[in-house]
C-alpha cells in the first residue's frame, strides 16, 4: 500500500487501485457517463434484458414510473469488465473519500470484499429508497466495519428522532423493510446483467450484512430502553446524546 498514489482520489466516491497499475473511479461523474455509454449500447444491456421484469425499479421506488434505470445498479456497470480480470482473492486497494472531507478511507482486501463495498454504496447512496434515508448514513462510508456502521446510523437515527424511543423504532423498521425488499430485488436485476456469479454472489453477502445492521440497530435499541427505564441517561454510563457507550 506504500506504493499508492492518493493524489488521484481527489474527488469523492469509491476508488479501487490494483497493485498491477490498473484502476478505478467510482466518482459520481464517472458512474453517471459510464451509464449513459452502456445504456445506449444494445450488446452491453440487451432490449431482452430491459424488457424483464426484474430488471425495472422496485415497486416501492419513488422513481418507478419516469426512471429508465434503477439508479442503484449504476454502480455496478463500470465494474463488469472488470470482474474477468480478477480473481476474487486478488488484493485490491479500496480507497473511500466522502463529500465535503479531505479524509481519505483507506483499506486492503480482496476482489470479493470490494464487490461488496460497492453493493452497500449503491444501496445507501444510489438507491432512491436508500437515498430517503441518506441523512441516517451521514459520516458512514462503504469500507467501515458493520459494528461501526450500525452505532454511527443509530445515532443519527437517535438523534433525528430527539430521542423518542417510538420514533426510534419505527424508524429502524421502516429502513429494514425496504432496504431489505430494495436489496432482494437489486439481486434478481445483477442476475440479469452480469455473465458471472461474483456480484450475485456480494449482493448475498450485503444482504446479510444489512440483516446484521439491523440486528444490531435493535440491540442498541433495546440497551437505550434498558438504561432510560432505568437510572435514565443523566445518572451516568450511557453518552447523554446517544445512549450509546463508549466503549461499544
Amino acid at each position: 500500500m506504500e506504493n499508492v498514489d492518493f493524489s488521484i482520489c481527489a474527488d469523492p466516491g469509491l476508488y479501487l487501485l490494483w497493485p498491477d497499475g490498473n484502476r478505478m473511479e467510482l466518482t459520481r461523474a464517472f458512474i453517471e457517463d459510464s451509464t449513459r455509454r452502456m445504456l445506449a449500447d444494445p450488446d452491453r444491456i440487451p432490449l431482452s434484458v430491459r424488457a424483464a421484469a426484474a430488471y425495472r425499479p422496485c415497486d416501492i421506488c419513488p422513481e418507478r414510473d419516469q426512471a429508465v434505470i434503477c439508479h442503484a445498479i449504476m454502480p455496478v456497470l463500470p465494474f463488469l469488465v472488470e470482474v474477468d480480470r480478477y480473481m476474487s482473492y486478488d488484493r485490491v486497494t479500496a480507497v473511500y473519500r466522502e463529500d465535503g472531507s479531505d479524509i481519505l478511507n483507506v483499506v486492503e482486501t480482496s476482489m470479493q470484499e470490494a464487490l461488496k463495498f460497492i453493493c452497500i454504496l449503491s444501496v445507501t447512496q444510489y438507491c432512491e429508497v436508500g437515498h430517503q434515508y441518506q441523512r441516517f448514513f451521514a459520516g458512514v462510508n462503504p469500507l467501515m466495519p458493520p459494528d461501526d456502521l450500525a452505532e454511527a446510523v443509530y445515532r443519527n437515527i437517535f438523534l433525528d428522532a430527539q430521542g423518542n424511543r417510538e420514533q426510534v423504532a419505527l424508524t429502524i423498521l421502516r429502513m429494514q423493510e425496504q432496504l431489505l425488499h430494495t436489496t432482494r430485488c437489486q439481486m434478481a436485476r445483477v442476475k440479469l446483467v452480469c455473465k458471472q456469479d461474483a456480484f450475485v454472489n456480494a449482493y448475498v453477502s450485503t444482504y446479510a450484512v444489512i440483516q446484521i445492521l439491523f440486528t444490531m440497530l435493535d440491540s442498541f435499541h433495546h440497551k437505550r430502553r434498558v438504561q432510560a427505564d432505568g437510572q435514565g441517561s443523566a445518572d451516568g454510563g450511557p453518552d447523554a446524546a446517544t445512549g450509546l457507550d463508549h466503549g461499544m
